[in-house]
C-alpha cells in the first residue's frame, strides 16, 4: 500500500471511531444515519376516492299503474320523484350502485301488501296492493316494477290505467265522471291530425287512418275533449320501425258554437333510432301552476319513458321528460 492509501485508511479508522473530526480546519460531526418512520395510525387508505353516498328519493313518488286483465292483476312502476315543484327521475345515479339501489328501492316501496292510492282525473278511484317485485335489468337502466292487484270503486271498473301515490300524499275528489266517446270522434280526430300535418309542413308519407289510441277527456275549457295518437308504418309501443315511420299526437277541446279544435299537436316522421310515439295517460296538478299538467307515455325503439306537458308562456309544451338516451342505446 502506498502512502496515499495508508493516509485514507487511517482517516477512515479515525472517522469510524469518533463523533467529531477536524478536517482541514473544519469541525465535522459524524452520526449514524436516522430514518423517519411513518405513523401507522395516520397512514392513508389505498384509495383516496371515497364512494359517494347512495342517493334514494327523498320526496314522494308518483307511480303509474296498469291493469293487465279483468280480474284486477296490475303492474306498477315509478314515474318521478316530486321534489318541491319539480320532478326528478327515479333510478341509480351510478352503475356500480345499481344492485344496492334496487335492493333499497324494493325494501322501501315494493314490500308485499304495500298499498298505493289510485287516481284518475284527480279523483280517488281505488287502491293498488303490491304482490311481489318484478324488477328487471340493471346498471343505470333497471325496470323498477312490481306486480299486484287493484281494488276499484264502483263505476270505474272499466278503467285500465291510473296514477298512484303513497297514502297521505294526495287527496282527491270522491267521484269521477267518466267522459263518453261521441259519434264521429274518430273521423274528427283524423281531420284535425291531417290539418296539423299540413299546417306544420311536416314531410313524410302520412296516411292518417284510424287512431292507434283514442281517449275521451275532460280537458281544456270543456268536458267533451279527446286525445288521439296516430301511427304510420309503426306501432304504438317499444320497437324500431323497419325503415321509416310517423307518429302524430293530438289533444282537442270542444266548443258548442265552433265544434272541435286542437289545443296541442305533436308529430314527427322518423327513422330507426329516432322514434318518439306519444299516448295520453292522465292530467294532474304536479308543478303548482295555474293549469294542470298532462302526463304522457312515450315509446322509443328500445324502451319507454314519461313526458309532462305543461303551460309555457302562452302555449303547451313538454316541460319534463324521464327519457335517458343511455338506456335506449342498449
Amino acid at each position: 500500500m502506498n502512502k496515499v492509501g495508508l493516509a485514507v485508511a487511517a482517516i477512515a479508522v479515525v472517522v469510524s471511531g469518533c463523533d467529531n473530526v477536524e478536517w482541514g480546519g473544519i469541525q465535522v460531526e459524524v452520526k449514524e444515519p436516522t430514518f423517519a418512520r411513518p405513523d401507522s395510525l395516520g397512514a392513508e387508505a389505498d384509495s383516496l376516492v371515497q364512494p359517494p353516498p347512495l342517493e334514494m328519493p327523498a320526496g314522494p313518488l308518483l307511480f303509474h299503474v296498469r291493469r293487465i286483465d279483468a280480474a284486477g292483476h296490475a303492474l306498477i312502476e315509478p314515474v318521478a320523484e316530486l321534489a318541491g315543484m319539480q320532478l326528478r327521475p327515479v333510478g341509480p345515479r351510478l352503475a356500480d350502485q345499481a344492485a344496492e339501489y334496487i335492493s333499497e328501492f324494493v325494501a322501501r316501496y315494493f314490500q308485499p301488501n304495500s298499498a298505493y292510492l289510485l287516481f284518475r282525473g284527480e279523483a280517488r278511484v281505488g287502491t293498488f296492493y303490491v304482490g311481489s317485485s318484478a324488477v328487471a335489468g340493471g346498471g343505470l337502466c333497471p325496470e323498477l316494477r312490481a306486480e299486484g292487484h287493484v281494488e276499484l270503486r264502483p263505476g270505474v271498473d272499466t278503467l285500465s290505467e291510473f296514477l298512484a301515490w303513497p297514502p297521505g300524499v294526495r287527496a282527491g275528489a270522491d267521484s269521477l265522471e267518466l267522459p263518453a266517446s261521441r259519434t264521429g270522434m274518430v273521423s274528427l280526430a283524423q281531420v284535425l291530425a291531417r290539418r296539423g300535418i299540413q299546417e306544420g309542413g311536416l314531410e313524410g308519407a302520412w296516411r292518417i287512418r284510424a287512431p292507434a289510441d283514442l281517449r275521451a277527456l275532460q280537458v281544456g275549457e270543456g268536458s267533451l275533449g279527446f286525445a288521439a295518437a296516430f301511427m304510420v308504418g309503426d306501432s304504438l309501443g317499444p320497437g324500431a320501425p323497419a325503415d321509416s315511420a310517423g307518429s302524430a299526437f293530438i289533444v282537442a277541446d270542444y266548443n258548442p258554437s265552433t265544434g272541435y279544435f286542437p289545443i296541442y299537436f305533436d308529430a314527427s316522421w322518423y327513422a330507426p333510432g329516432q322514434k318518439r310515439a306519444l299516448r295520453w295517460l292522465d292530467a294532474a296538478d304536479l308543478l303548482g301552476g295555474p293549469e294542470t299538467e298532462w302526463l304522457l307515455r312515450a315509446y322509443g325503439d328500445a324502451g319507454a319513458w314519461y313526458e309532462l306537458v305543461g303551460q309555457r308562456d302562452t302555449a303547451r309544451a313538454v316541460v319534463w321528460s324521464s327519457r335517458r338516451p343511455v338506456c335506449e342505446a342498449r
